[in-house]
């Protein structure tokens, strides 16, 4: 029985408050469901090709719409795991799926790295009982997206409305972050609101 590594990675979603992932496998699984069926896909699959499933690593991309050479910070300690542990890295080739989230970075990596690497195609599979079909899955969050990119002018508007008011009302741009995201009123990004972020969003006080 042959060791194996599991790398699992998704990208953030800011609008949806998606902005962080816990290292832990199973508790990054339960926030988000690309990685639970990533975790789900490669353990199926170590079973199924008999291999012995020895360590599993997640990853957050930093951008909601690219893949990032950040993600190399993890694979370079990875291929070192997998060369001691002489074990075969699997991971979801997500790029099957329509063109959908090819990683340009970890795509070069994989073609130089000095490990076994086993892309698994992602299948359709039943998560608690529900089937989910990764195209499907994409396909509804990128119209999600879509929308919510349309919406940046008006969620701008609203905010900067808000925040203008609150400044007259004598709040420092550390108060005014506090209340937009309190009111969960979004930025261009949905990114919460800091003190800074409240500054470049209001200008320079009027005299």
């Amino acid at each position: 029985m042959r060791n194996a590594v599991g790398f699992y990675w998704t990208l953030p979603v800011p609008w949806a408050g998606f902005t962080a992932l816990p290292e832990d496998i199973d508790a990054a699984a339960r926030v988000s469901r690309t990685i639970r069926y990533q975790r789900d896909l490669i353990r199926r699959h170590a079973g199924d090709a008999n291999y012995r499933l020895v360590a599993e690593k997640v990853f957050l991309e930093i951008e909601p719409d690219r893949g990032s050479r950040y993600i190399l910070d993890v694979l370079r300690p990875l291929e070192a795991f997998c060369r001691a542990k002489d074990a075969v890295l699997l991971f979801v080739d997500f790029s099957e799926v329509q063109g959908w989230r090819s990683h340009a970075p970890m795509a070069d990596w994989a073609r130089h790295a000095r490990i076994a690497i086993e892309p698994v195609y992602p299948d359709e599979i039943t998560i608690d009982g529900v089937s989910f079909d990764p195209h499907r899955h994409f396909a509804a969050w990128r119209r999600r997206q879509h929308e919510w990119t349309a919406g940046k002018e008006a969620r701008v508007a609203r905010a900067l409305a808000v925040a203008a008011g609150l400044r007259r009302e004598g709040r420092t741009h550390a108060a005014i972050a506090e209340e937009l995201n309190a009111a969960r009123i979004p930025g261009a990004t949905g990114k919460p609101w800091t003190a800074d972020s409240v500054a470049k969003l209001l200008g320079p006080a009027p005299d």
